[in-house]
């Protein structure tokens, strides 16, 4: 796991070596072993390694070909680098380390950008090949590891974070209005936006090629299969998801330095780390909890650790924390992002980095397996658009649930107006993570949103991605999106920066891609079985680890927001708006958000996740955009004035 980042000029003019070194000290915490630079005429090239495989300086990048005309850089771990590695052999090429990322320079020189096809991982790369003056970057195919693109007239520069990207053009850029208007209606910003203009987050299973004068041409080089659920026995079912998910354990525990793995006391860590403990025995687990044991899910990972011999380890969190690293964690994302199990996502990062390297997680469970309510939502939507017509459905049933409100029947006519406008929109694009958040929005948008015109349907952007699919089942098309979107940009950048600002590699086994095929065309009923979520990936781990901690209601690392909110969260964000930046710039409605403060502070209503959101924004503009607030600076004093 690493940082890389580069910079090609159509001109070929020699690159800013300052603007380089500067580019490389943004991801130093991506990087702390060894650092590496490639400087030419019209090409720089900068890494930063964290030592995972190689320890010596023989895996050094960028990384030659055997004659320097080619050189590499690699964020992440190919996993079955062995394999191909014989096979480059095999074709005649000469190797000078055990590290994986030669078999990208070797790969390339072989089969050129068909490269990306052959790799098995977490990845991000750029490549540059000298004779043809040409520059390819990739990223793997599920959006594990990141890679923002900066593309102007005779310009195209790359990097693994925002913060290193801004430092070839010395910070002088500006702030994409629509992309803050989708961090203000679902917490983070899908790509290929970012919070810059002329910036653009490549998407996963993507690479891009530019060379000569031309523009940068982009080809996905991956999709899920165009196959709908097939039929197969309940054997063979649990047979293929067993099998692939030891396979693809095993690969994630190669690497010279050791490994553990995050265990939240949910099905999906604890069938992980119980495998790996088959392989690898007293490995090391990792929990966070809190004071709160509402939200605390220690009691359960500690009965899977005691279950499968793990050396546990873990941490109580408590509110005070967030004023402490707040601001490092908002610099490190770059942009906004709103997603505050962020925060618990580093300080476990941090307890591990203190015993091991490499952890394991359990990303990817849901996504392949239905395990949130959304894609539940549209299957029984989808089922309700069967049974009652069309125009029953546009006419009648609006009708019905509002009077069953003015009855006093307000929840369930909410959940059957809700239910009705969900039958009516395109499967996958009918709903958005936070939707009555994203209801009231404008109540909180500022002037600046409502003086300007744009084509941005902020929408689509979160769930409106054309599925090319055309055999999909409604759950699959559900699916689709979840790891499109929400996947890609809020959980796996949650993972990345926050595991990453504590030089921690976090290698997700349910992630890999063939066991995402596998999972892809399993029956619809073994993934959501009569309303059970996660049906047979349940059905499995019950097996492995104690059954009460598997069927049980899902948690996650969440915190205690709704109760944290009603102390120094609270007096922080009005310290914050005494002088709001974001106020200033015509982004949001102050008296809105001393509303949401005083509703909240006094429990007539729940307003914690979009209180985050302006709380983040307030602080990313100082720390970010402005540089007026320091990235080390604690909250804590300003969490305490009155």
């Amino acid at each position: 796991m690493c940082g890389i980042g580069g910079v090609w000029y159509a001109d070929r003019r020699r690159p800013d070596e300052a603007a380089l070194s500067r580019m490389s000290l943004a991801m130093a915490s991506r990087g702390p072993d060894d650092h590496g630079a490639l400087v030419e005429p019209g090409i720089g090239l900068v890494h930063r390694r964290l030592s995972i495989l190689d320890l010596s300086e023989a895996g050094r990048c960028p990384i030659p070909n055997e004659d320097g005309s080619i050189h590499a850089v690699h964020n992440g771990e190919i996993y079955n680098f062995a394999a191909l590695r014989e096979q480059l052999i095999d074709a005649g090429h000469h190797f000078r380390s055990n590290c994986d990322s030669e078999v990208i320079v070797h790969g390339y020189e072989q089969w050129g950008t068909d490269l990306f096809t052959h790799l098995d991982g977490m990845f991000a790369v750029g490549i540059w090949d000298a004779p043809r003056r040409r520059l390819v970057v990739g990223r793997d195919r599920i959006g594990e590891k990141p890679l923002y693109l900066l593309r102007k007239p005779g310009v195209f520069a790359f990097a693994s974070s925002l913060n290193a990207l801004r430092e070839i053009v010395n910070g002088e850029l500006e702030v994409e209005m629509d992309a803050v208007e989708c961090f203000l209606s679902h917490a983070f910003i899908p790509h290929p936006h970012t919070v810059w203009k002329g910036v653009e987050s490549l998407p996963p299973a993507h690479f891009a090629v530019i060379e000569g004068r031309s523009e940068a041409s982009l080809e996905r080089y991956w999709n899920f299969p165009d196959k709908r659920p097939r039929r197969m026995a309940l054997g063979e079912a649990e047979e293929l998801i067993e099998e692939g998910l030891e396979r693809s354990v095993k690969a994630r525990l190669i690497a010279d330095v050791p490994i553990g793995g995050f265990l939240s006391g949910g099905v999906d860590s604890s069938l992980i780390m119980a495998i790996a403990a088959r392989h690898s025995p007293s490995i090391d687990t990792f929990s966070v909890g809190f004071e709160e044991q509402a939200f605390s899910e220690l009691p359960f990972a500690r009965s899977v650790a005691q279950h499968i011999g793990s050396t546990h380890h873990e941490l109580i969190f408590r509110a005070d924390s967030i004023l402490e690293i707040l601001p490092e964690l908002v610099w490190q994302y770059g942009q906004p992002f709103g997603d505050s199990s962020s925060i618990p996502t580093h300080l476990v990062s941090r307890m591990a980095r203190e015993s091991v390297k490499v952890s394991l997680s359990g990303d990817g469970g849901d996504e392949s397996f239905a395990g949130y309510w959304r894609p539940a939502s549209l299957v029984y939507a989808s089922l309700f658009g069967r049974i009652i017509p069309e125009p029953l459905r546009q006419r009648a049933v609006p009708h019905v649930a509002n009077i069953m409100g003015r009855l006093g029947g307000e929840g369930l006519a909410r959940r059957l107006s809700a239910m009705n406008r969900l039958s009516l929109a395109t499967p996958g694009a009918g709903y958005t993570n936070s939707q009555s958040w994203f209801d009231h929005r404008e109540t909180l948008l500022g002037n600046a949103f409502k003086t300007v015109t744009t084509d941005h349907d902020v929408v689509a952007c979160r769930t409106g991605r054309p599925l090319s699919l055309t055999k999909a089942s409604v759950l699959q098309q559900a699916l689709y999106d979840d790891f499109e979107v929400q996947l890609a940009d809020d959980y796996l950048v949650k993972v990345d920066v926050a595991s990453m600002a504590a030089s921690l590699e976090v290698r997700p086994p349910m992630l890999d891609h063939h066991f995402v095929e596998s999972a892809w065309t399993l029956p619809d009923d073994y993934k959501l079985h009569r309303g059970t979520r996660k049906w047979i990936l349940k059905h499995i781990a019950a097996r492995q680890v104690p059954p009460e901690v598997i069927y049980r209601p899902k948690l996650g690392f969440a915190m205690p927001m709704n109760i944290w909110w009603r102390g120094q969260l609270a007096t922080l964000l009005r310290t914050l708006m005494r002088d709001s930046r974001c106020a200033a710039m015509g982004w949001i409605n102050p008296e809105s958000v001393e509303l949401y403060l005083a509703e909240h502070c006094s429990g007539k209503a729940e307003h914690d996740t979009r209180l985050w959101l302006i709380l983040w924004l307030e602080l990313w503009v100082r720390i970010v955009l402005e540089g007026s607030m320091g990235r080390n600076e604690s909250l804590a004093k300003m969490a305490t004035e009155s």
